[in-house]
């Protein structure tokens, strides 16, 4: 008989009690469960589908079971994440728990741009590779790459089995060469790739699946292809193309020199990965690359050859710096020796991007889906390849010409009065105000598609609007697609009626939280949605004469992570407060179709957080971190997961064709958006996010504009004087200065935030004036370079390394830009500068923008650095030498300013020639037809003006009366200036009369002209020529016509 004593009662709480509870704590752990489920899979040999979705395998080999459990991987308390993250198996037993994949031996040898973080900033060599078991390796030659590091194994990649070759396309059968790696996930283990030679000048290269059907960006979204494939012969193609077999790799050579622009066999990493939920592919580069373009990113242009990790994921972020934010644009350029080359991956997965040094130097795609699916373009100049790219994913939309003026916006009008007061606040200061915008305020309750019935009644508003049309000003409005969850709210009612949103994984609509609560969202794949959206608009603004929309918060942005449930709402920071618990509780247990949520979101595992996570946030956020649920479902069956980085674009074109259709009446849609994909600029323009008032921002305002240049979206800008953040007077005025020459330009701030309106300040009312009237003269050129775009696949505004690609100072230049190919901008971007230090001065004859005379002759070939004096009031402007810019008066709209008669700035280069271009037509219609005039400028031999009328076939009436040639006078070899005079004056072979002004000094700064009607001198006398001492010859009081072509000649002495 066993009696227990004191010290019997101890030893059975030591040995069983306590244990017990242990195990009973464990049992019930969701550590258990998920282990004991992997164990139970194990024992009976059963492979479950956790991911039958969209196309990703439901047929997976468990490597893990055919591996040797002994093999230790980890550590001691190690977790199945940990272990997974290090490539290995998880499987709970008597022997290791963590253990190496059978196949290729795991090394520490692994490629900076494929390493995998172990550690955490700070970790030391003897904690990572003593107590973690990792790789210790650090770098000096490259930036950002992980120290400490797991083990990896290589991967053996493809070979090819067969081929076929045509006179138009390749196609191969790939196998995998051996096991595979398995690293995150199953390789598959046929693949086929498929070369097309489309143009001369562009190359198409896809690797997929064949045996089975996977996410692609359907054709609609993004083209395939602009035009019909053509056979290039060996001599007018641009490259050559070839691949290896075993392993497979390929190759693009260009021809003309026959230099290796892209290539696969990169030694010391993976030739091919294609696995379920990840594909990796690895370019060679050259040493110290200039690569451009991958975003969207704030930060400097040029991608920084020592180390470049960038994250395609459409993210809601304020612009930190080097992380991504809200667009996707999977392009680049790169410039070799002075020629160029372009590379599309039509991918709208996530993926990282990482440039690394080394020998060689690389670029690594990691993309989390879909297919490779490449295009490069040849180019051979950055102006062809930017071209070529536009031609392929559509050319930019050309805007309606009163976009082009001054726009004022602010989130905090806050009735209707405000606006009545900024609008007269800019007319009594005569500063141009061409479109007030509003944020969320004439919401109510933040809700999309309605107007506060007490500070924003409708009435109010569109009386508000017709004052506005008839002053030629315009009104633009915000538009989020969030719609809330709100019985009797018609947007929310008619959505659910009509099916048109957004699903979870369980088909019912999935629930969003933004500015008006809990939400849901259109669904841009349903193709009832567009009837949806046009109807709800025009509900919204029968009779209020809205000209143009704003969509913002279409990542989509969501405050929740992923869908908001009753269990992770509380956990959210929401900004400007959240919905409350019964809020939440009323839609779960009263929305449409009872909506009930689990605590656990099916495929979590898998999609929020596949088993590669792309460097979200720069932390490897999970993918649903501020966005919707990754297992989200679209009407087509598409998986938020592969369509996530589309929905701004998609909702972009859907506004388009709703304007276009219902709304405009034969004109173009103005169209502002946040989140962009490749091709968004044939449907929108852009601008660059919540910035703040900040130098810094004020300088990454023009990398971020220029990268926009690169992407295809020439009508962008930034938030004028920062959004977030007091602004300064000083950092508002070189603010205005610098906005003035963005392609859209707002001034925009928060809620809260003290005004920043250009009237404020004294000095920023008149720096606005002064440099309004300039960007308002300078429209005709906007116009004609927004036109360009439009039609040929120009840039607006250009990087210097566009104008100047052999010269390796403009690769760097980002701090600096050219309006066109005539104009240099070198704004001031420090506080209590009055210079402009080291700016960077192509080769050329540069003249001064203000006062016509030479500023730099520069015959250096690389051009030369100096320092440019920029006083307060005063942004340093030059004209380029050779390029005619055309120009009219400026008034206080651009409809006003669009009647003044046009006037020609010449600057003359060192051949004294120059030649340009001029466009025009109604400024308004989306289908211009024939009704547009297009002009070609050119002068020879200082002394002949020669016009071709392309086409004519639009004529206001307004003639051409004034021209201005600079560099006129001559300088001897002594350097002594030789003046000059006009002797005869010859217009289409008939000598005129024209007289010499008495006024020897009729130069006036066209920064201090005013709006009024009168000219700059007197011309009663009949037309006039003036030669000034700087050698700027004038003639005034011309009637030349803008649709007939004629020829201008003045004889000089």
């Amino acid at each position: 008989m066993l009696v227990f004593t004191i010290n019997n009662a101890k030893t059975f709480l030591l040995f069983f009690l306590i244990p017990s509870v242990f195990i009973y704590i464990w049992l019930w752990s969701p550590i258990f469960k998920d282990e004991a489920f992997t164990r139970i899979k194990s024992l009976l040999q059963i492979t479950f589908n956790e991911t039958t979705i969209s196309g990703y395998s439901d047929f997976q080999i468990d490597t893990c079971s055919l591996s040797d459990p002994s093999k230790d991987c980890g550590y001691f308390g190690i977790t199945k994440e940990k272990c997974e993250a290090r490539f290995c198996c998880w499987k709970p037993s008597n022997d290791s728990w963590c253990f190496y994949k059978k196949g290729p031996e795991y090394t520490c040898n692994v490629d900076p741009s494929t390493r995998v973080d172990c550690g955490y900033l700070g970790i030391q060599q003897d904690e990572c590779e003593n107590k973690l078991n990792c790789c210790w390796d650090p770098r000096e030659d490259a930036i950002g790459v992980n120290y400490c590091f797991y083990r990896a194994r290589p991967c053996s990649g493809y070979k090819v089995i067969n081929s076929k070759k045509t006179k138009k396309y390749i196609s191969g059968d790939l196998e995998l060469r051996g096991e595979g790696c398995g690293n995150y996930g199953p390789d598959l283990e046929r693949l086929k790739f498929f070369v097309e030679h489309q143009t001369a000048n562009r190359l198409h290269l896809k690797i997929f699946d064949p045996t089975k059907s996977r996410y692609e960006i359907p054709e609609d979204i993004v083209p395939i292809s602009s035009i019909e494939p053509v056979q290039t012969t060996q001599s007018d193609s641009l490259y050559q193309f070839s691949y290896k077999t075993d392993p497979f790799t390929f190759s693009v050579v260009r021809t003309s020199n026959q230099e290796q622009i892209i290539n696969t066999n990169v030694s010391g990493v993976d030739s091919l990965v294609f696995e379920d939920q990840y594909l990796e592919i690895t370019f060679e580069l050259p040493d110290d690359p200039n690569i451009f373009g991958l975003g969207e990113v704030v930060r400097p242009l040029r991608r920084d050859p020592r180390g470049t990790f960038q994250t395609l994921w459409n993210r809601d972020a304020a612009t930190p710096t080097d992380e991504n934010v809200y667009g996707d644009q999977p392009f680049y350029m790169e410039i070799r020796n002075g020629t160029a080359h372009g590379v599309f991956l039509r991918n709208s997965n996530g993926m990282d991007v990482i440039i690394i040094p080394g020998n060689p130097s690389k670029l690594n795609w990691k993309v989390i889906g879909g297919v490779f699916d490449f295009y490069f373009f040849l180019g051979p100049t950055p102006a062809d390849v930017i071209a070529q790219y536009t031609e392929l994913v559509g050319r930019p939309a050309l805007p309606p010409y009163w976009a082009l003026g001054y726009h004022q916006c602010r989130w905090g009008y806050h009735n209707v009065s405000t606006l009545y007061n900024v609008v007269s606040e800019f007319r009594n200061h005569k500063i141009p105000l061409e479109t007030i915008w509003n944020d969320l305020d004439y919401m109510e309750g933040f809700k999309d598609f309605t107007w506060n019935s007490i500070n924003y009644p409708r009435e109010e508003i569109a009386k508000f609007v017709n004052i506005l049309h008839e002053n030629d000003q315009h009104y633009v409005v915000i538009v989020d697609p969030g719609i809330k969850i709100e019985h009797g709210y018609w947007a929310y009612d008619e959505g659910v009626k009509r099916n048109i949103f957004i699903k979870n994984a369980r088909g019912e609509n999935i629930v969003g939280q933004v500015w008006p609560g809990l939400t849901n969202f259109p669904d841009w794949f349903n193709k009832d949605t567009e009837k949806y959206w046009g109807d709800a608009i025009e509900k919204w603004l029968y009779n209020v004469n809205v000209d143009g929309l704003w969509i913002d918060m279409n990542e989509p942005a969501s405050w929740c992570r992923g869908e908001c449930t009753d269990i992770n709402i509380a956990d959210q920071i929401l900004p400007y407060g959240q919905a409350n618990d019964q809020e939440l509780n009323d839609i779960l247990n009263n929305g449409s179709g009872s909506i009930t949520f689990p605590a656990t979101i099916m495929y979590n595992s898998n999609l929020n957080n596949p088993p590669y996570r792309i460097d979200n946030g720069g932390a490897r956020l999970p993918l649903d971190s501020l966005t919707l649920s990754m297992d989200a479902r679209h009407a087509n069956g598409f998986l938020e997961y592969d369509v996530h980085n589309l929905y701004g674009h998609m909702e972009a074109i859907t506004t388009w064709k709703v304007w276009t259709k219902r709304f405009g009446k034969g004109k173009r849609p103005f169209i502002i958006t946040r989140s962009t994909f490749a091709g968004t600029g044939k449907y929108a323009g852009h601008w660059t996010g919540d910035n703040s008032a900040k130098w810094d921002d004020l300088y990454l305002s023009i990398p971020g504009i220029l990268n926009f240049q690169i992407f295809g979206i020439p009508l962008v800008g930034a938030d004028i004087c920062g959004f977030n953040g007091g602004t300064t007077e000083e950092l508002c005025l070189r603010w205005m200065q610098l906005g003035s020459f963005y392609p859209f330009m707002r001034n925009h701030n928060a809620l809260l935030e003290s005004s920043q309106e250009p009237y404020i300040w004294p000095s920023v009312a008149a720096t606005s004036r002064r440099y309004l009237r300039i960007r308002y003269s300078l429209l005709p050129y906007y116009y004609t370079l927004f036109y360009e775009s439009h039609t040929y696949g120009s840039m607006v505004l250009r990087p210097l390394f566009v104008e100047y690609p052999h010269i390796k100072s403009a690769l760097v230049v980002d701090k600096q830009f050219m309006l066109g190919g005539g104009i240099l901008v070198s704004p001031v971007l420090l506080p209590q500068k009055f210079e402009v230090k080291d700016a960077y001065i192509p080769p050329g004859i540069w003249y001064n923008f203000y006062s016509h005379n030479v500023s730099f002759e520069v015959h250096d070939d690389s051009g030369i650095y100096t320092d440019i004096k920029a006083p307060l009031n005063e942004m340093p402007i030059h004209l380029r030498g050779g390029h005619i810019i055309p120009m009219q008066r400026p008034r206080m709209t651009t409809a006003q300013s669009r009647k003044t008669n046009y006037y020609l700035i010449i600057p003359l280069d060192e051949n004294k020639s120059a030649k340009g271009t001029l466009y025009f037509d109604d400024g308004e219609s989306l289908d211009v037809k024939d009704k547009y005039t297009y002009i070609s400028y050119t002068v020879y031999n200082q002394s002949t003006l020669i016009t071709d009328v392309n086409w004519c076939g639009y004529d206001n009436g307004i003639i051409l009366d004034k021209i201005i040639i600079l560099g006129i006078n001559r300088v001897a070899s002594d350097g002594i200036v030789l003046k000059r005079k006009v002797n005869r004056v010859i217009l289409n072979g008939i000598e005129i009369e024209m007289k010499e002004s008495e006024n020897k000094n009729i130069f006036i700064d066209i920064g201090d002209i005013d709006y009024s009607d009168n000219d700059d001198i007197d011309t009663s006398d009949g037309s006039l020529w003036v030669i000034d001492d700087m050698g700027t010859l004038t003639f005034f009081g011309l009637q030349l016509s803008m649709c007939h072509g004629w020829n201008l000649t003045w004889v000089l002495e």
